[in-house]
């Protein structure tokens, strides 16, 4: 079922095989593609970035910011934009796969 799905997204051989190592991801990865554009003036209570080894960082609006120690060698292999719990933005590389943010 989830092959059927990322063939669906138009994605890559390459990008489909990518995924397949991070099944969660990929689900929210296919769930958000279903859902619309933020609205033009959406501004996000909260905001977290994530890796595949989990939280990089985030911001709770006026609140302050957070953000994860990482060792050199953990290099990100994605990343993912939440917002609001939301997934807004996912790329690999310099592959952007989801981008709900209008006019970015």
């Amino acid at each position: 079922m989830q092959r059927l799905q990322i063939k669906q997204m138009n994605w890559s051989l390459d990008i489909s095989s990518f995924l397949e190592n991070y099944p969660e991801w990929q689900q929210i990865l296919i769930e958000a593609a279903k859902k619309p554009q933020l609205d033009v003036g959406y501004c996000p209570f909260v905001i977290e970035i994530f890796d595949q080894y989990g939280l990089l960082a985030g911001r709770i609006n006026k609140f302050g910011c957070y953000e994860c120690k990482r060792s050199s060698q953990q290099k990100s292999q994605f990343i993912a934009w939440m917002f609001d719990g939301e997934l807004a933005i996912f790329y690999v590389d310099s592959q952007i796969l989801l981008n709900r943010i209008p006019n970015l």
